[in-house]
C-alpha cells in the first residue's frame, strides 16, 4: 500500500499543477472575457428562409404588393 501511495501522490500533484496552470493561462489569455457572446449569437441568428418570390429568383422589385414598401 505504501508503494502505491509513493507513485500515485506525485502523479496526482503533477496533474493538479497542470490543471491549475492551464486554468491560470486561460484566465490571463482572455478566454473568459466575453462569455455571453456565444449564447447571444445563437438567439440572434436569423434562420428563417427568405420569402418564396425572392428565393425563386423572381423579380427584384423592392416595392412589394400594391406599391407599398415591405416592413
Amino acid at each position: 500500500m505504501s508503494s502505491s501511495l509513493l507513485l500515485l501522490l506525485p502523479i496526482s500533484l503533477l496533474l493538479v499543477i497542470a490543471v491549475g496552470a492551464a486554468f491560470w493561462w486561460a484566465i490571463f489569455a482572455g478566454q473568459f472575457d466575453n462569455t455571453n457572446q456565444a449564447a447571444e449569437s445563437i438567439l440572434l441568428d436569423d434562420d428563417t428562409p427568405p420569402p418564396p418570390d425572392r428565393a425563386s429568383g423572381g423579380p427584384a422589385d423592392a416595392s412589394g404588393p400594391k406599391g407599398r414598401a415591405d416592413p
